[in-house]
């Protein structure tokens, strides 16, 4: 990304999350190549909901976006 990394941009949505700055939750899946498990584990700590790992074909990827989203919605409904 040319302005700010995607760890970076997570941590300001999850900070104007907290600020009242947005109404809800912004799901957020991070695509990364070559990922380890500690960088996947900082990723989660970082704020990232789910992180799919390089090369990911979409057929694989829409259903853990619509599953995220469901989660959020039903978190938002409950919460």
């Amino acid at each position: 990304m040319p302005v700010m990394d995607g760890l970076t941009c997570v941590r300001r949505i999850r900070q104007m999350e907290q600020e009242g700055q947005l109404n809800s939750h912004v799901p957020v899946i991070a695509v990364a190549a070559n990922a380890r498990s500690e960088q996947i584990a900082h990723a989660l700590e970082q704020g990232m909901d789910v992180v799919v790992t390089k090369p990911s074909r979409i057929p694989d990827l829409l259903p853990q976006m619509e599953a995220l989203v469901s989660r959020v919605d039903k978190d938002e409904k409950s919460g």
